[in-house]
């Protein structure tokens, strides 16, 4: 889906204070977060919206230090097997996160590996300087979240409109539609009917899941190591998922450096989260000018605390890209 590790980008820090109350932490790097995709009820809506924050790391296969020239990345004493964090046929398996120096928090994609080092999707030899700390990290996948075919969280059904669907953005900047197919061909497939088994989440990024039945999911618990560094969020042209980078608040407020204002919401950058009440996407951007401020699409006075750690979409209208970085406060 939509990578989040663009170069060339104007780093933010929002600086959050503490742990989100929905998170338990066995240990410092620990915990287990839980969310609830909302059914329709009596909204009278046909498609109820929940965000499903992805904020948890699987555990690493290598931290250390490294150095790189163009996409090869040379890990000091690592002895990996060979092969063994290979990208699939249609969806990677890895990334490289860089975790020290000031780009802490970025990452980009793994495309194959020997014993000793890796080639990424990016170049960031610019970025790795001699002793630089890296991680290597198993991507998390929609169905380490919502579960495999036949025993998933979500309603499948034979077609995409008649299952509960789930969105990411593709690198295009917009939204791509997956479910769950029952009977022939059961599996995570994509809006034509491909299969989907392998589709990641990446660092940073919310699922976002319309709801078709009436009743609520049961909850849904992810567990894995809170990031041991600061977090990054790219944002590029178009659309993007986004969350907080950990189980931590954040505001509104916290974006007014990050989403570029206007004197429209047509020609702002714009921040769509739920309505709880009706389960459909609502928009906010900063109006700049006369009556300068975070607003609704309708031009209204937007509450600048609406906490939306839990995940929203951001449209931006630039072809250069964004980013919101978090300070490890944790």
């Amino acid at each position: 889906m939509k990578k989040t590790n663009l170069l060339a980008i104007l780093t933010l820090a929002a600086t959050p204070a503490f742990l989100h109350a929905q998170i338990t932490s066995y240990s410092d790097i620990v915990g287990y977060t839980t969310s609830v995709v909302k059914g329709t009820g009596s909204s009278g809506s046909s498609q109820f919206f929940s965000f499903i924050p992805v904020q948890l790391q699987k555990d690493k296969v290598f931290q250390g230090s490294a150095t790189a020239s163009g996409t090869t990345i040379t890990l000091s004493g690592a002895s990996l097997t060979s092969g063994a964090l290979n990208a699939g046929s249609t969806y990677p398996t890895h990334y490289l996160l860089l975790t020290s120096g000031a780009n802490a928090g970025l990452s980009t994609d793994i495309v194959s590996n020997t014993t000793g080092a890796v080639t990424t999707v990016d170049d960031f030899s610019s970025y790795i300087n001699a002793g630089a700390s890296v991680a290597l990290v198993p991507h998390v996948k929609i169905t380490d979240v919502l579960g495999v075919s036949g025993s998933q969280k979500i309603a499948g059904g034979s077609t995409a409109s008649a299952a509960d669907n789930i969105y990411l953005v593709g690198s295009d900047g917009n939204l791509k539609t997956f479910y769950y197919k029952t009977g022939v061909g059961a599996g995570l497939k994509n809006s034509l009917n491909q299969d989907a088994t392998g589709l990641v989440v990446y660092p940073g990024e919310m699922i976002l899941v319309g709801r078709k039945t009436t009743a609520d999911t049961a909850s849904i618990v992810q567990t894995g190591l809170v990031p041991t560094s600061d977090t990054k969020s790219v944002l590029a042209q178009g659309y993007s998922t986004a969350c907080s980078g950990a189980p931590i608040p954040l505001k509104l407020s916290d974006l007014t450096a990050v989403a570029a204002g206007a004197s429209t919401a047509s020609s702002a950058d714009n921040i769509f989260v739920i309505d709880s009440a009706t389960g459909q996407l609502k928009a906010f951007y900063y109006k700049t000018g006369v009556g300068a401020g975070w607003k609704t699409s309708a031009n209204a006075a937007a509450d600048v605390n609406t906490d939306i750690a839990d995940g929203f979409v951001f449209l931006r209208r630039s072809s250069t890209p964004t980013t919101l970085g978090q300070s490890k406060t944790w």
